[in-house]
């Protein structure tokens, strides 16, 4: 970026302040999910018509894989993200810092690999299970939470967050799912 759009991107964050109130705090991580080659919107506050802050390139800029960040909070639907970074898989580099935060992303824009098979109908572990997550339509029986695919994000509480999602030739599961991270290329644990 020329240093006239670093002037002007740090001038426009300066001049929107974040909200960061009433949030429910987070500890989960994720990646952006939208597809626009202009990138993804970071915003001032928790809605569509707020000043935006930053933009997260696709990740066609980086060998494919999307930007990372840390999720640590939420509030209507929209997530407030910090330490967003494209991470060099294909070559083990140091990651590349995109924006340090924080600012909100909407939760259509948000994905995470699970790595937890139970969906649970509140924020707790020993909350009552409300599906499993493997795939009753593979025989072999290899598509476990890993396989779910999140088709949005609604809110997060500590390590937990509420998503729909739906497993291969699967039919929508909404709840809360734990034991989440950002890491494109490898199951976490």
């Amino acid at each position: 970026m020329p240093l006239g759009g670093l002037l002007l991107a740090a001038s426009a964050a300066q001049a929107a302040p974040v909200d960061t109130s009433a949030i429910t705090p987070c500890a989960i991580s994720g990646w952006s999910t939208d597809k626009d080659p202009a990138g993804l919107n970071v915003r001032a506050a928790p809605r569509a018509t707020a000043p935006v802050v930053a933009k997260l390139p696709p990740g066609s800029k980086n060998d494919g894989y999307d930007a990372e960040f840390e999720i640590v909070g939420s509030r209507d639907g929209w997530f407030l993200i910090k330490h967003a970074r494209f991470v060099d898989y294909d070559h083990g580099g140091p990651d590349r810092i995109l924006f340090e935060g924080p600012g909100w992303v909407s939760g259509m824009r948000v994905g995470f690999e699970i790595n937890d098979a139970y969906v649970r109908s509140a924020p707790k572990a020993d909350a009552p299970v409300t599906a499993q997550l493997f795939d009753a339509n593979d025989a072999g029986g290899s598509s476990g939470p890993d396989s779910a695919s999140v088709d949005r994000v609604f809110s997060c509480s500590g390590a937990f967050a509420d998503v729909l999602l739906h497993m291969p030739k699967g039919k929508p599961i909404r709840g809360w799912v734990t034991r989440l991270c950002s890491n494109q290329v490898t199951t976490c644990v």
